[in-house]
């Protein structure tokens, strides 16, 4: 009996650890993963943005990939910023990201303040 007794708990041991092991497999796939960026200069894009922010968030689903979009405004005088607020409020403010500008600096330097948010 006590040989059977140290089967059991041997038994049991691998089940226990198999347990773990399963586990921890959960916890990696639960892991947060690669974060996708996309920078989106806009000036005067009022009718534009919601279809480029829907193309992309609707690709970023279809492959299950987290992401943000980052709309660096150039201070459209079209609305575009209340647009994108709007989008913001639509798709959540962790994947729409607003860094609007006082001023008129010109789309290529939207990219600027590289690292501040990335």
């Amino acid at each position: 009996r006590l040989c059977c007794a140290k089967m059991v708990g041997v038994n049991g041991a691998e089940e226990a650890l198999r347990r773990d092991e399963e586990a921890r497999a959960d916890e990696v796939k639960a892991v947060k993963k690669d974060l996708f960026s996309v920078l989106l200069p806009t000036y005067n894009e009022r009718e534009n943005l919601p279809y480029i922010v829907w193309l992309l968030v609707k690709a970023f689903e279809q492959i299950d990939e987290q992401f943000e979009i980052v709309i660096v405004d150039d201070a459209s005088p079209d609305g575009t910023l209340e647009v994108a607020r709007q989008l913001q409020t639509l798709f959540g403010a962790e994947r729409i990201v607003l860094r609007p500008r006082a001023a008129k600096f010109g789309l290529g330097s939207a990219d600027t303040p590289r690292g501040e948010h990335a």
